[in-house]
């Protein structure tokens, strides 16, 4: 868009166009068209000042001047004149004053009858004379002052009319001078002021500025002027005398042009002209422009300054024409040189030359196509180009040669392109593949193509080879696809013979190499194809349900080139349509169990129904009859009557007898007849006809975190005959006393424990009221004991689970009906003993169904064992799983699972890898019975799809998190923190987490062995399970001192070794381990020779690792010869321990924690002491004996300075055995009660080596609690007791009478163990075992905290200490 006005000014503007042709070479001209830039009104006038302020004299004569506006408008012509109008703002102004409508001057027209400081409120407006008018006001006041008081008066100058060449650039010499006068007497003072206007035209650039002196004004040049940019400025200037009262004039300055530009040429500065041409012959126009504004000073003539012998040019129009006939193989092109001269001397020089420009065009001489292209090959071969390439496959490249070099060449096909299947690019000569090939159809073509460049052309031929790929899936020949045979038979020989040949094998009578397989599974375990396409039984097949089918689909699949990495494949199918036999009895079909209700008189009972999985021919009608297995009382008390009825033939009790199972024989209609037994539950209806009597009951909660909320607990439980009665009770508290941390459901006797509730035992009592129609309203008590215990996160983390199967949860948790402890409390007990805990420190805490599992007679128990602090999952499913048949005898259930595991069934939960969650809630987990009930912890494990669950950052061994990473204290290097080395001494082993099941995974170590052999790590089955058929394991061991694996996804063991690099050389060595659906391999240091490679494929169709057992390093817990006859492995690990060091255990990227073990035996946490070896460093034997007897004096000289120093004590040790010490503890596990300042001396109490008081003193006799059953609670409160009465018996010590505040953890103190703090150690770092070995001082700490009773700790073990307590 062009602006015409300021600040642009694009009043012309100058277009060059250039036209080309489509010829060879191609010939161009160009013509410069100027454009002249009308102007339209869209600009409106604009005054010089924002509101105008002057006075007027109250005697002001009519017609005199009061003050001059001045407005101006930036457009041009009509569009830039201003007309003026002046009108009052208030009625009163009206008539007063009057304005020049052209000059903008106001006038007085009416007296002045206003009193001195009266203001006149005036509006002026400007408009211009477009055809639309714009319109410009403004605001006016004028205000009326004094008669005496005079405004100023112009004498000299005003209104003048002043003409400058634009080039004018003396600035110290005036333009014009004004005088005036201030009309006061007495007074000359006088303000002058060049008013700033609003545009560039009144000196809003202060291209004028004004300089005064007393009376004179004198208006100078500020700034260079340009005609071009404005050719008139209107300037107003200003004069106020001391009354401030003013007078204006306008200066008009005319600006003249003079020649002050050079011509300058266009953007064309090249041309051409065919070569051959006759002299005249145009070659293109040039122009130039000069951009003085008048055409005095802007017209230019052209002229040659070179080779006016070739060329010439017109003055006026700049056209260029040749002098002669060019030849473009002489020269191809010229530079000229052109002079473009304006019309007037030139203000920029003195000597009167004119402006002159110069510019060098370059002229070229075109070629003419007078050669014709050339092919470099008459004939071109493509060879072996595949049938199946893709679109735009590169074929070949033809080329032809052409001696013109303006012509170019374009390529076609013209023939031999049968179904368009390639195409030329007509620039580059690249023949493509544009359909899709087919040998089959085709094999080869023979194209014609076409060098064309316009005026002649060349021909050539390509001859294109189509090889034969295999891109035709094999074809069935007709056979027959319905075949009846009978079921449960093998038909001999071939039930259908198939015959498929391959399409890219043109011969049909040549070996088609097809292979045949059948494609389902499940289906060739019973049929068989060969070679030759026979269709043949392996196994009979089935017609009835529930596995069998009337007709079998079988799909076929035969693929060529003997099934190889590139064959085809294509399927059919042949149906199978099997002949019914009598081989299926049938069975009740009914649902149960059938409610008959007591005190009825004896009727029909149910209609039986009965279903055969076979057909029509051998199933019903049926005949029902009671078997003959069924006992007296069955057949006494039911019959069949009729062809189908049960009838019942006494009255029943359900308070003698709920339930009857009646087996019922059932026989079809086939031949020969099948008969088959059927159980019928009758279940005895209740009617509440016994009065109810007093009851208690039990139940017991676990409190997640204790962040339960309302919850559920049980039922309020009375000793009742009738259970379906429950409509008829009322329930309430005791005497109406409510509990403030339960309530009650009054009409079904259910209790909710609120939430917050604490850890306590609560006994509620509650009175139940009964009515019904056979028992007269009566009230009993019943209380419930309920005990709630809180369970930290820590103990459900790091808890051992189980599935047991053939029990239910109520079954679990109730008591023996002899009487004896439930299953739950039986578990409890032998987890304790197992683990040689007391029960206190065993929470068997979750016992639910699944949600993942639809079998009722599967459950889950999820169990915590805590010394301080809680023991690792490992090491409890370990304990577990040694003692898996005890368990199984004692509590009457089989162990399915050990360590809950919803992946370890492949592909039961996910189709790929499969990661285990534990999935916490604290809305807890109820079981009701009668007189037990268990809430415990809904804790379940949730199988995720996926290799790996993101877990929060968490840094081990007071490491801290920093970002996204962990900053370690020295000695831990894992990337939390970990422990990353574990030794072994060839006779230990090292529990961890187990393995997860990944579609692709990778294990990386290191290794350095100190013997040639020992298994390194071990993952699987700890037992034999029959019950679950799970013999995955993976094992690494050390053969020879070579690595070998055995892995066995459960459906064959495969065995890969590496026997290039010796790993017992002393060095330490990396061995990666990766796995997959497809391929094991085995690599040890990164070799990449191909006699390194240790690979093989899985055995059998499974295709993943699938463990659930811990992760053993160094050796194993259990025997594994024992472990590989229950599973019929082809390869059995090695049972010899690993001696050495193992680093850096990762397992797709993460790191275990091998220093930290869940249970251990003989081990070097962080290889920190090692093994010694004999190292040679080539140092001389001498030398080494030198220095060895050098270190033997220096610990000679240590041995003797420390006995020396030690007898020095004995001399001093009664004196200074002083022992009145304070001593603060404020450190956890120190003991945060004993923070009492106490004499020492009152502990005192020193024994000789045979148990006999010091100094001869008499033996206090004061007994000494000896220690139970291994599994006996220690009586921490019995052996305090015990100390005490010792210290007071001492005769040695002083009677304070002091207070003493035993704080202790352990067995029997009822203020709770600091266990619950949970505090961030690891169960590594707090292994007491070591204490039984400290002594008898000892005894009680090693009973709170270790695992195993000391040697000297039994019950007739009552010799005092060398050092009592007191």
């Amino acid at each position: 868009m062009f602006d015409r006005d300021e600040p642009s000014r694009e009043k012309e503007v100058y277009l060059t166009v250039r036209a080309t042709d489509n010829g060879r070479p191609q010939l161009d001209d160009a013509c410069t068209i100027k454009v002249i830039i009308e102007d339209i009104n869209d600009n409106s006038p604009v005054f010089d000042k924002v509101i105008y302020r002057e006075s007027v004299p109250q005697d002001l004569q009519l017609d005199r001047e009061v003050m001059r506006i001045s407005a101006t408008d930036i457009d041009d012509g009509n569009n830039s004149i201003v007309l003026y109008k002046l009108e009052p703002k208030q009625e009163t102004d009206q008539g007063f004053l009057r304005i020049d409508s052209n000059t903008g001057v106001i006038f007085l027209n009416q007296t002045i009858t206003r009193m001195p400081g009266y203001v006149f409120r005036m509006r002026a407006t400007a408009t211009d004379q477009g055809a639309e008018h714009n319109v410009g006001d403004i605001d006016l006041e004028i205000l009326v002052v004094d008669s005496q008081k005079k405004a100023p008066s112009f004498t000299q100058g005003g209104g003048m009319t002043v003409q400058l060449k634009e080039n004018y650039n003396d600035f110290s010499v005036p333009i014009a001078t004004l005088t005036a006068e201030s009309n006061i007497p007495d007074e000359s003072d006088l303000q002058f002021e060049l008013v700033p206007g609003r545009t560039e035209q009144t000196n809003l650039q202060k291209t004028f500025i004004l300089e005064t002196s007393g009376p004179k004004a004198m208006v100078k040049l500020g700034r260079l002027l340009d005609y071009e940019s404005i050719s008139e400025y209107t300037l107003t200037i200003r004069v106020q005398n001391k009354y401030s009262l003013a007078a204006t004039t306008t200066i008009y300055i005319q600006v003249e042009d003079v020649n002050d530009n050079i011509p300058a040429f266009t953007e064309v500065v090249r041309g051409s002209v065919l070569e051959n041409e006759p002299p005249g012959t145009p070659v293109m126009q040039i122009r130039a422009i000069d951009a003085d504004g008048t055409e005095a000073n802007n017209q230019v003539t052209y002229a040659l300054a070179d080779h006016t012998d070739l060329f010439h040019i017109d003055p006026k129009t700049g056209n260029i024409t040749t002098l002669k006939t060019f030849d473009r193989e002489e020269k191809d092109f010229y530079n000229v040189k052109l002079y473009a001269t304006d019309n007037s001397p030139s203000s920029l020089y003195t000597d009167g030359s004119h402006n002159t420009g110069q510019q060098v065009f370059r002229i070229e001489i075109a070629d003419k196509n007078d050669n014709p292209p050339r092919f470099t090959q008459e004939v071109y071969v493509a060879e072996a180009i595949p049938e199946d390439a893709n679109i735009n496959y590169i074929v070949t490249e033809v080329k032809a040669q052409d001696n013109d070099t303006a012509s170019t060449v374009r390529y076609s096909i013209v023939g031999g392109n049968t179904y368009d299947a390639f195409l030329i690019e007509d620039l580059t000569g690249k023949i493509r593949v544009n359909s899709k090939l087919d040998y089959e159809n085709i094999t080869s073509y023979t194209l014609l193509v076409k060098a064309d460049d316009g005026i002649v052309h060349d021909m050539a031929k390509v001859e294109i080879k189509i090889e034969n790929v295999n891109d035709n899936p094999p074809v069935f020949l007709p056979y027959n696809k319905n075949i009846t045979i009978q079921e449960e038979e093998i038909v001999p020989g071939c039930i259908v013979t198939l015959q498929a040949y391959d399409p890219d094998i043109q011969v049909r009578t040549a070996e088609q190499h097809i292979e045949y397989f059948v494609v389902k599974e499940d289906q060739q375990m019973l049929l068989h194809i060969a070679k030759n396409g026979c269709l043949s039984q392996i196994k009979p097949l089935d017609r009835d349900l529930p596995n069998g089918f009337s007709k079998w689909q079988v799909l076929i699949a035969a693929n060529d080139e003997d099934g190889g990495p590139t064959s085809l494949r294509n399927n059919t199918e042949v149906i199978i349509t099997l002949t019914d036999i009598n081989d299926n009895a049938p069975f009740l079909d009914m649902v149960q169990p059938v409610k008959w209700d007591e005190n009825q008189m004896p009727g029909i009972i149910t209609q039986l129904n009965a279903r055969d999985y076979d057909s029509e021919q051998n199933g019903p009608p049926f005949i029902f009859t009671i078997a003959d297995s069924a006992p007296p009382d069955i057949i006494e008390k039911f019959a069949i009557s009729g062809d189908h009825d049960l009838e019942a033939r006494v009255t029943f009790d359900r308070e003698h007898q709920k339930k009857y199972m009646i087996p019922i024989a059932i026989s079809d209609s086939g031949s020969p007849t099948m008969t088959g037994t059927s159980t019928l539950i009758v279940e005895i209806g209740d009617v509440n006809d016994n009065a109810m009597k007093e009851g208690h009951s039990s139940i017991f909660m676990y409190n997640y975190k204790g962040e339960a909320p309302n919850t559920e607990i049980g039922r309020v439980y009375v000793e009742d005959p009738d259970d379906w009665d429950l409509g008829d009770k009322h329930f309430m508290w005791k005497d109406g006393i409510q509990h403030q941390n339960f309530d009650l459901d009054r009409n079904t006797g259910m209790i909710t424990m609120l939430q917050g509730t604490s850890n306590n035992s609560f006994l509620l009592k509650f009175t139940v009221t009964e009515e019904a129609p056979l028992i007269p309203r009566h009230s009993v008590d019943a209380t419930v004991n309920v005990t709630v215990k809180e369970i930290p996160e820590e103990a459900v983390d790091k808890s051992g689970s189980v599935r047991m199967v053939g029990v239910t949860a109520e079954e679990f948790i109730k008591p023996q009906t002899s009487g004896g402890p439930s299953k739950h409390e039986l578990f409890h007990s032998r987890l304790a003993r197992i683990l040689n805990v007391s029960l206190e420190n065993v929470d068997v805490f979750t016992v639910l169904h699944s949600p993942h599992n639809s079998n009722a007679s599967l459950l889950d128990v999820r169990f915590s064992v805590h010394g301080s602090p809680y023991r690792r999952p490992e090491k409890l499913n370990a304990a577990v799983g040694l003692n898996k048949a005890l368990i199984e005898q004692e509590l009457g259930v089989t162990l399915l699972m050990i360590n809950i595991d919803e992946c370890l069934i492949e592909k039961a939960s996910c189709e790929t890898s499969c990661t285990n969650f534990l999935t916490k809630s604290n809305v807890p987990s109820a079981v009701y019975t009668n007189t037990t009930s268990f809430v415990g912890v809904r804790a379940v494990v949730d199988p995720m799809c996926t290799c790996s669950v993101p877990e929060p950052l968490v840094c081990l061994n007071g490491g801290t998190p920093i970002g996204t990473m962990c900053e370690c204290m020295e000695g831990y290097e894992g990337p939390h923190c970990e422990i990353i080395g574990v030794g072994f001494y060839g006779s230990g082993w090292a529990l961890y987490p187990t393995i997860a099941a990944c579609d692709e995974a990778r294990l990386t170590l290191e290794l350095a062995p100190h013997r040639e052999d020992g298994l390194v790590f071990y993952v699987g089955p700890m037992v034999p399970n029959p019950s679950l058929d799970v013999r995955d394991f993976m094992s690494l061991e050390i053969e020879r001192g070579y690595a070998r694996l055995l892995v066995d996804y459960g459906t064959g063991t495969v065995m890969v070794e590496q026997r290039q690099i010796r790993l017992t050389d002393g060095k330490s060595h990396r061995v990666d381990i990766l796995w997959s659906k497809t391929s094991i391999e085995l690599k040890v240091d990164n070799c990449q020779m191909s006699s390194c490679l240790s690979l093989t494929t899985p055995q059998g169709p499974n295709e993943f690792l699938n463990v659930n057992g811990p992760l053993q390093l160094g050796g194993t817990i259990v025997n594994l010869n024992d472990v590989a006859n229950g599973m019929n492995w082809t390869h059995r690990p090695t049972s010899l321990n690993f001696a050495g060091c193992i680093r850096n255990l990762t397992v797709n990227d993460k790191t275990y924690n091998l220093g930290e073990p869940s249970d251990s035996k003989d081990v070097d946490p962080g290889c920190s002491r090692g093994v010694a070896r004999a190292v040679s460093f080539g140092i001389n034997t001498n030398f080494l004996v030198a220095i060895l007897v050098c270190i033997a004096i220096l610990l000679i000289l240590l041995l003797a300075v420390v006995v020396h120093r030690r007898k020095t004590d004995d001399l001093y040790k009664d004196t200074d055995d002083i022992r009145e010490n304070i001593i603060n503890y404020e450190d956890e596990g120190g003991g945060e009660g004993d923070m009492t300042g106490y004499d020492l001396n009152v502990l005192r109490l020193l024994y000789d080596d045979g148990g006999q008081p010091m100094l001869g003193k008499e033996p206090l006799k004061a007994p000494l609690v000896g220690r139970g059953a291994p599994d006996e609670v220690p009586d921490i409160c019995g052996f305090l007791d015990g100390k005490k009465k010792v210290c007071d018996n001492d005769p040695e010590t002083n009677p304070f009478d002091d207070v003493r505040h035993y704080a202790y953890e352990g067995d029997g103190n009822t203020t709770g163990s600091l266990s619950s703090l949970a505090s961030g150690t690891d169960e590594g770092d707090l292994n007491f075992d070591y204490l039984s070995n400290f002594g008898p001082r000892f005894r009680k700490l090693a009973d709170m905290y270790g695992e195993d009773p000391s040697d000297e700790d039994d019950e007739n073990f009552n010799t005092p200490a060398s050092e009592s307590w007191c």
